[in-house]
Parts: structure tokens; C-alpha cells; sequence
């Protein structure tokens, strides 16, 4: 019975061989709306109905399962659930082992692979009837770089700021030493007002004191 919620309408396509469609036959199971294609594949469809596409695979699965129980094989090797409803979006979030991005059909992969621009390909893996393979696949990670706020401040991916400070060595000709303080503010103006009040920026006055002592050190001896 379907659900209230189940509004949205799905169509499920399975192509089965020509002798897996005969078994089906000799096993009382028919398919009264398969049809034969030109390569002497059947072709038959089934609506579905679920609240999001992740829902009516699931739904499809179950399906399959219950009503051929193994008869034609894996699911993913004949079945696809189309996408009517333009669910399946490619972005930086993108899962390819999620459900809902799963089963898709011929026209949802070309779309999918063309908003990737290269960065999913088919999945080819043949896969098991437990572990299933997804219809695409990644190849290439797309690297999320951190933002230059100030020559100070950098924000990373996720969104937190940090404050690059430098310690200055108390031994001689030693190199000075660097670490990033994390800050609790997410912008700009704020992270400003928290190095202010943290002193995290006393080191700089430091640094500045020490240039202007070495470039008046001269000066000093020449007046004497």
C-alpha cells in the first residue's frame, strides 16, 4: 500500500536476456508488459512510488528480491531507476555509494558525467549481489584549498580561522619559530577583534622594536 507521503512516481526497467526471460516462464513468473528489443533483449518496467529517489530504490530492490529471488541474477546487472525529478546533482558532496545515486539509467549517467567535467567515470566492477557496485565512480579528487584572509589569517575548507604567529628564539642566530593559533570566530572582522584581545599580535610589536634597535645600533656607534 503506498504511503501518503509517497507521492512521487519512478519507473524501474529491467533488461533481461532472452533465456533468463524463457526461465522466468518455466518458473510461473511473467512479465506481461516486457517487451523484445531488436538484440533479443526483453525489456519490461514497473512504476514505483517513494518520496525521494533514494526511497524508491529501495523500494525497487526490495522488489526485485521478493519477486525473482535471485532468478535473473544480481539487480544491478538489469535494473535502473530513472530520474525524473532531476534528484541526482553532481557537487563537491557528491557520494557515489549513496543510494539515491545508485541504478541509474542510461540518460541520468551521460548528464551526471558531463557535470562531473572528468571527475566521475562509469562504474565498471562487476560487484556482488551483497555488495553491489555504484553506477559511477570518482577519478579525480577535487583538492578544497585554504583562504589567505591577511599575510596572518587563513581559513581552512571547513571554515575555521587561524592566526599564524612567530616565536622569536632567545638564543642568538637562531631561527625564529612558527605556529598556528586556531581562533573561535568565523569572520574576518571578529578573528581580528579576537588576536586584539588575546594578544596574539604582541609578538609583531616585538619583531618591529627588534628591526628598529638593529637599524639605529650604527647610528649609535657613529655618535659616539
Amino acid at each position: 500500500m503506498m504511503k501518503v507521503n509517497d507521492f512521487l512516481r519512478y519507473e524501474i526497467s529491467l533488461s533481461i536476456s532472452y533465456e533468463d526471460y524463457f526461465r522466468l516462464i518455466y518458473d510461473n513468473k511473467y512479465l506481461i508488459e516486457a517487451r523484445l528489443g531488436p538484440d533479443r533483449t526483453f525489456i519490461a518496467k514497473k512504476s514505483v512510488y517513494g518520496n525521494s529517489r533514494k526511497k524508491a530504490v529501495q523500494k525497487a530492490v526490495q522488489w526485485f528480491w521478493k519477486d525473482f529471488k535471485g532468478v535473473l541474477g544480481p539487480a544491478h546487472k538489469i535494473m535502473t531507476v530513472n530520474d525524473p525529478h532531476d534528484e541526482v546533482v553532481y557537487d563537491d558532496d557528491f557520494a557515489c555509494n549513496d543510494l539515491g545515486n545508485k541504478y541509474l539509467d542510461e540518460p541520468t549517467i551521460d548528464r551526471i558525467l558531463e557535470e562531473a567535467d572528468g571527475e566521475l567515470a562509469r562504474d565498471e566492477s562487476q560487484g556482488s549481489e551483497n555488495h553491489p557496485p555504484n553506477s559511477v565512480k570518482r577519478i579525480k579528487r577535487r583538492r578544497k584549498q585554504s583562504v589567505q584572509l591577511t599575510s596572518r589569517l587563513t581559513q581552512s575548507p571547513g571554515g575555521t580561522i587561524y592566526y599564524r604567529m612567530t616565536e622569536m628564539p632567545a638564543a642568538k642566530n637562531a631561527r625564529p619559530k612558527t605556529k598556528n593559533v586556531k581562533l573561535a570566530s568565523k569572520s574576518l572582522n571578529k578573528a581580528l577583534k579576537e588576536v586584539a584581545r588575546r594578544g596574539l599580535d604582541k609578538f609583531e610589536k616585538f619583531e618591529d622594536n627588534a628591526k628598529r634597535k638593529k637599524v639605529s645600533s650604527p647610528k649609535a656607534k657613529q655618535a659616539a
